[in-house]
């Protein structure tokens, strides 16, 4: 009796690793689907159906809409040394308190961050003009192939990096300005790279580019809605020092549109910043008397500003937003107790006005996005792997 009780359980549990295969295709994909990454790299070498699954475009996608971003980390590209140019590290931090978490490579080369869309980060060398695209959750690097628009005058062209929606295609559009003494445009030249060719093409036509009647105001862009957004204001005398037009490109038209932001009346000698609130455009305001955020919802088929947030300013919002517009950071907002900003290696609370010291992270120089994870690069691309530290 008990070497057949034993005989059962020795049975019974040779069934077990095989009941998988009885589970249906599409529940198990919505079960994939909201696994972290790290566990799906490693899901990948279970079984041919498996990795087919994990490995198939529509799942990449529906992984990254069902996870986001993390919104309690950032990544952060930090000069090493001194001066902040004897090298760099690229880590992920604690938004609430820039602590360290952990370290995706460290160079002894600078490189810029250039932009970032969904988990890809778009990195460049200035002195080689080598360009990569990194995937920090699973340590991917990707070698781009050379641009073919050179720096003109010791200028580079200005790279912007985001998804076609279209498409279904990541872009990078490189946009170099020639002028003379630099106020008038002369000629704009273009190229797009697209990363399922992975190629350069060039744009012959240039893009619809209206520089004479608008500056763009010097700072990061975000995407947002297939397009990427700039704040730019009006070029002429008499004109307001502040941005009052938002400047989009969108990566499937390679197109640009102009559009008036909130005039904010009340807040006339306000310094405006343009963020990101969940998936959509905002603009932080910030007078001596209020502070408020404007938000671009969609209305009966379209867009317009509505007020999100008002309250009163403060002497340390003042300090840290209104004092310091020639400082190029971005702006990121994150969800907790009434919300909170991140500025300059500061949090500033929308609800109580206070202000606080993110840690004791006081690098010179640093680069800072939000942290998210996806399974693009995963597989299909000649990519560097990132887990020793190390950028060669």
């Amino acid at each position: 009796m008990k070497s057949r009780k034993m005989m059962k359980s020795k049975k019974s549990c040779s069934i077990q690793p095989h009941t998988c295969a009885y589970i249906p295709a599409e529940l198990l994909t919505q079960i994939l689907a909201i696994l972290p990454v790290k566990t799906l790299v490693r899901f990948r070498c279970v079984c041919k159906s498996w990795r087919s699954i994990i490995d198939d475009p529509v799942f990449v996608s529906m992984h990254l809409k069902l996870n986001n971003f993390n919104s309690s980390k950032l990544i952060s590209l930090e000069g090493l040394g001194p001066d902040g140019y004897s090298g760099c590290s690229l880590t992920v931090r604690n938004a609430n308190t820039f602590r360290k978490t952990g370290c995706v490579f460290k160079s002894s080369e600078r490189y810029y961050l250039l932009g970032r869309c969904d988990s890809l980060l778009l990195m460049f060398h200035p002195n080689t003009h080598e360009m990569r695209l990194i995937n920090a959750s699973i340590r991917k690097s990707l070698l781009l192939a050379d641009c073919p628009i050179l720096p003109c005058f010791g200028f580079g062209p200005e790279f912007i990096f985001g998804f076609a929606r279209l498409s279904q295609d990541y872009k990078i559009i490189a946009i170099s300005f020639e002028s003379i003494e630099r106020v008038e445009p002369r000629q704009t030249r273009v190229a797009v790279y697209t990363l399922s060719d992975q190629q350069w093409a060039i744009r012959e036509n240039g893009l619809n580019i209206d520089w004479l009647s608008f500056d763009r105001i010097r700072g990061p862009y975000y995407v947002c809605d297939g397009a990427a957004h700039w704040l730019a204001k009006e070029v002429g005398p008499g004109r307001d020092w502040r941005p009052t037009y938002l400047v989009s490109l969108d990566f499937d038209t390679e197109t640009f549109t102009f559009s008036e932001i909130p005039d904010d009346l009340d807040n006339f000698d306000s310094s405006r910043s343009l963020f990101l609130l969940g998936e959509s455009l905002a603009i932080f305001c910030v007078s001596f008397r209020t502070t408020r955020i404007w938000v671009l919802e969609k209305k009966s088929g379209k867009k317009d500003w509505t007020l999100w947030f008002s309250g009163r300013s403060s002497r340390d919002c003042l300090d840290l937003f209104y004092r310091r517009t020639h400082v190029i950071t971005r702006v990121l907002y994150y969800e907790g107790d009434g919300g909170y900003i991140v500025y300059e290696k500061q949090s500033y609370n929308i609800a109580t006005g206070q202000v606080e010291l993110l840690g004791k992270f006081m690098s010179r120089h640093v680069e800072y996005e939000k942290y998210s994870e996806s399974l693009v690069l995963c597989n299909g691309y000649e990519t560097e792997d990132m887990s020793s530290s190390h950028l060669s």
